[in-house]
């Protein structure tokens, strides 16, 4: 997939929404193969164009820290309950 694949090419793995994508060389840094984090929705497809892009454990196990904390949790509540009052509003 690295050498034949198309540049973003999401390829599926066993595990739902967790996908291999290839990201294309950009500037002096050569293409790349990468872990996709992209929930599945009820048609079975990404719910999103793109999900979260991990290259390394390092990666993982900071994404894995940020998660776990409280304050995300706060933060998207925060910001659900906003976006539910202004779709209320905009009726």
């Amino acid at each position: 997939m690295l050498k034949h694949g198309r540049k973003f090419e999401r390829l599926r793995t066993a595990e739902p929404g967790v996908f291999i994508r290839k990201i294309p060389q950009y500037k002096n840094e050569p293409a790349y193969l990468a872990v996709e984090i992209n929930p599945i929705g009820e048609s079975g497809n990404p719910m999103n164009k793109f999900g979260i892009i991990i290259r390394s454990q390092n990666e993982l196990d900071a994404i894995r820290a940020i998660l776990s904390q409280k304050k995300v949790d706060e933060a998207l509540q925060a910001i659900e309950k906003l976006s539910q009052g202004q779709v209320a509003s905009d009726r």
